[in-house]
């Protein structure tokens, strides 16, 4: 049996000390809405991210929310908030804010940590409660996420992402599974490696919107080229 004896003092492990300064960092921030000792609310969430330089609609946002594991758009928890920066060996503002420039600078050629981010954003922009994600609310998390300087969804010769949400808003208008939602970050990566949609055929696994959003396409540079 383990006996403590009082002429050894308890030490101060690194480990300790990173949980005991990440504990008071989320504490700074927590505020009475969130309404549990847990939990960062909207507005502590914001002044956080603002005082790690992030502004709201930048890709980064979403890249910080996806380390920490936010399980909505403005909220952090403490398990989450812990786990995250003692991943990245970063218990302090600055210590984080070289991560979110970390971020910034690797998110358009990690492939990694795109995706991670990519399938995290889906869990933030649902509704609660909701198992698919609003058209607008996806069409927004798409600008952030496939333009400069994240992915940048566009070939010489096809404005991607100008064209799937110009067909979205036009044809669609029905809200966003997450099966939609992956695929169509594998039809993002294939298009950018081949612009003549090569990869793509009617007999494929591709969701309905995307088989129709090739015809889209098709038709559109049928069009030009009838011009």
């Amino acid at each position: 049996m383990f006996v403590q004896n009082s002429h050894f003092p308890n030490v101060i492990t690194p480990q300790t000390a990173t949980n005991s300064n990440l504990n008071t960092l989320f504490d700074l921030y927590r505020d009475a809405s969130s309404g549990s000792a847990d939990l960062l609310g909207v507005e502590g969430t914001i002044k956080y991210l603002g005082d790690l330089g992030i502004q709201l609609d930048e890709v980064a946002v979403l890249a910080v929310l996806t380390e920490l594991a936010a399980p909505t758009m403005g909220e952090l928890t403490r398990q989450g908030f812990l786990d995250g920066w003692k991943n990245d060996q970063a218990d302090s503002i600055p210590k984080q804010q070289a991560k979110v420039n970390h971020f910034r600078a690797t998110i358009s050629t990690d492939q990694r940590l795109f995706t991670r981010v990519y399938k995290h954003t889906f869990i933030l922009a649902r509704n609660p409660g909701q198992k698919s994600v609003q058209l607008d609310a996806a069409i927004e998390y798409w600008r952030l996420l496939l333009t400069a300087p994240s992915v940048n969804w566009d070939t010489p010769a096809t404005p991607w992402l100008a064209w799937w949400i110009e067909y979205l808003e036009a044809h669609w208008k029905k809200s966003i599974s997450k099966d939609t939602w992956d695929m169509t970050m594998k039809f993002v990566a294939e298009s950018l490696k081949d612009e003549t949609m090569g990869f793509w055929n009617e007999d494929g696994a591709w969701p309905s919107v995307i088989d129709d959003f090739v015809r889209f396409v098709k038709e559109k540079r049928a069009s030009a080229g009838a011009a």
